[in-house]
């Protein structure tokens, strides 16, 4: 319920920025992109141990992310191939960051991320491959309690967080994805199964 009020509001929070692109006739698909390199960057940044500033510039790419499909309603432009292109980088951006945590500075002081890590970015592709294949098959499937915006939530936090008390938040958070992606995956799958077909 908060998270949801939280989305709204961000949502009315952005909305001069989505006139704004509109009005500038920036491409949905080009926002995608930038957000996403903005998120490479970021993980990049987190490799090397500079939490903080990969903190930032992680949480400017999510924002832009979350502005290519105000842009995409906004103007009429929205489309199946641009919502699998906006997801598809979504995941990219997800392992990116799992993988530069795991391959960097704190892999390298917390040898736990070797399991933290991959349990994170397994479970978080769980939560969405389930949805998809789910809504293929014609049943919705949007329950859950630990879905992308809380998993970006809990990371970006853990970023900043381990500036001030050391990469260990950075594995909690890992630890705290992992069980909250892998619990929403299984909550989904089990909406599938009591799902009744025609």
């Amino acid at each position: 319920m908060l998270l949801n009020f939280i989305h709204d509001q961000g949502r009315k929070l952005l909305h001069p920025f989505v006139k704004l692109l509109a009005s500038l006739s920036v491409k949905p698909a080009t926002i995608s992109i930038a957000g996403f390199l903005l998120c490479l960057l970021a993980s990049i940044i987190a490799w090397t141990g500079h939490y903080w500033q990969a903190g930032l510039v992680f949480t400017i790419g999510s924002l832009f992310d979350a502005l290519d499909g105000g842009v995409a309603r906004l103007t009429g432009t929205v489309s199946k191939a641009g919502a699998a292109l906006d997801s598809s980088l979504d995941r990219v951006a997800e392992a990116a960051l799992f993988t530069a945590l795991l391959a960097g500075t704190a892999g390298t002081e917390h040898p736990a991320l070797l399991y933290a890590a991959p349990l994170a970015l397994t479970g978080s592709f769980m939560v969405s491959y389930v949805r998809a294949r789910a809504e293929g098959l014609g049943i919705p499937c949007e329950v859950g309690f630990f879905t992308r915006m809380e998993r970006l939530i809990a990371m970006i936090a853990a970023l900043f967080l381990a500036d001030m008390v050391g990469s260990i938040a950075l594995l909690l958070a890992c630890a705290l994805v992992a069980l909250g992606a892998w619990a929403t995956a299984v909550q989904r799958l089990l909406t599938v199964f009591r799902a009744k077909l025609p």
